[in-house]
């Protein structure tokens, strides 16, 4: 294993081990590891998964929306970590992608990797510029779609969860003047 890889799989842990803290203050949730966008002109699917393996999954078609949240297996999280350490993805800039010039968009793939201090942000304007990506952006793929057929999951209503697969903002308190 590269040294990159056992770096990622180092961070991966410490964001998944409880933190030591003082009685006043709450315990912090665990960090999101990544988000994965599948738009095409029919649906779009989308899911958001935490370090701890928890993950929040949409489907919307001009019919209907599913949301669905469950907790991935170990042995999917372990796959996940693999694929987004892979040298090929970990070195991955946005402008590195190859965009056709001239062609129909009707596929896009939208992957944030959450990467020590910062988010890579990629974005695959067509299914011929994520196919290069073998060992890391198409099994990704592939584990979308496989997540349509996940069986322990709970469903959710729209109007109360759905958020586009994105993490929560951060929400700072400014105190007034009096």
């Amino acid at each position: 294993m590269g040294t990159r890889v056992l770096a990622f799989i180092a961070i991966l842990a410490l964001g998944i081990v409880p933190r030591a803290h003082s009685q006043n203050s709450a315990p912090a949730p665990p960090s999101y590891l990544m988000r994965l966008v599948h738009a095409r002109s029919y649906e779009n699917i989308c899911v958001l998964v935490r370090a701890d393996g928890q993950y929040h999954w949409e489907r919307e078609t001009a019919q209907k929306t599913e949301i669905f949240e469950g907790t991935l297996a170990s042995t999917d999280m372990q796959r996940i970590q693999h694929w987004l350490a892979v040298d090929e993805l970990f070195d991955l800039t946005d402008d590195k992608i190859v965009r056709p010039a001239a062609a129909e968009h009707d596929v896009q793939l939208i992957l944030s990797v959450h990467r020590p201090g910062y988010w890579q942000n990629l974005t695959f304007p067509v299914l011929s510029s994520w196919e290069p990506y073998h060992e890391s952006v198409v099994p990704l793929v592939d584990w979308l779609e496989e997540l349509r057929k996940v069986k322990n999951r709970v469903k959710l209503r729209e109007e109360a969860a759905r958020n586009n697969c994105l993490p929560p903002p951060k929400l700072e308190l400014k105190t007034r003047p009096h």
